[in-house]
């Protein structure tokens, strides 16, 4: 004999399977939300940026007859237009008697802008102007500094620094 499910019978039966696959969860419960954040940053320069250098000697022999020359560099970035850039006097503040101090004594020394050694480079009518061309993307580049330390200098052995101060105007 076959047993057969009256309509009513079935009816109820889908109206319970629904109700189990459904699990019997509210709108409310079955979405979820969650929020956080989103950090947006950005980094602006000024237009112009100034990356300073070195100037290094090497080694000078206590009253050596020679000067001995140097040359260093330092850069700029994201620069248009005219720029000009200065040189201080250094520690001793005078750009035409620039001095390294050492533990007991100073060692003259002097910078300049040009290779063969005639234009100081300092301040004001000293500076150096470097014109970029006009309608161009923003250049970066190096720029060359030219020392010497005269020879005859008779001074203890030992380290001698000074730190001069780029001033770049743009």
């Amino acid at each position: 004999m076959r047993w057969r499910a009256s309509g009513a019978l079935r009816r109820g039966a889908c109206l319970a399977l629904v109700t189990i696959s459904a699990g019997g969860l509210t709108p409310e419960a079955a979405a979820q939300t969650e929020t956080g954040q989103l950090t947006v940053s950005a980094t602006v320069l000024s237009g112009c940026a100034l990356i300073g250098g070195t100037l290094d000697f090497g080694t000078y022999i206590s009253g050596q007859e020679a000067d001995l020359d140097a040359s260093g560099q330092f850069s700029f970035v994201n620069c248009s237009g005219t720029l000009t850039f200065e040189l201080d006097g250094g520690i001793q503040g005078n750009v035409n008697n620039r001095q390294m101090s050492g533990a007991d004594a100073t060692l003259a020394y002097q910078i300049y802008s040009d290779v063969a050694r005639r234009t100081v480079w300092g301040t004001g009518g000293n500076a150096f102007t470097l014109p970029l061309p006009s309608g161009a993307n923003p250049s970066s580049g190096n720029l060359t500094v030219h020392g010497r330390i005269p020879g005859g200098q008779a001074v203890p052995g030992g380290s001698y620094t000074d730190i001069v101060n780029i001033t770049l105007n743009f």
